[in-house]
């Protein structure tokens, strides 16, 4: 039987709110940010992901080879 994983998720209304808690809207704003799998500059449209590792914020835009490259990378490290 497969272990089974939580999720959280944002919706949308709430996404600025919590990126501005995490300090990092207007990085994002500012186009500061960068997908960590194809190095895109991250924006409030293409952001679908973020997860943290050693002590910082990652992001995933929302190309379908990204999202791929996290589920693979999140199951790897088994975060």
């Amino acid at each position: 039987m497969k272990e089974k994983k939580s999720l959280n998720v944002v919706y949308d209304k709430d996404l600025e709110t919590l990126l501005k808690n995490i300090g990092i809207f207007d990085d994002i704003c500012e186009k500061k940010k960068k997908c960590k799998f194809c190095k895109t500059e991250i924006t409030i449209e293409n952001l679908h992901s973020l997860f943290p590792e050693s002590d910082d914020i990652k992001i995933v835009c929302d190309n379908p080879t990204c999202i791929k490259k996290l589920s693979e990378y999140l199951n790897d490290k088994k975060l």
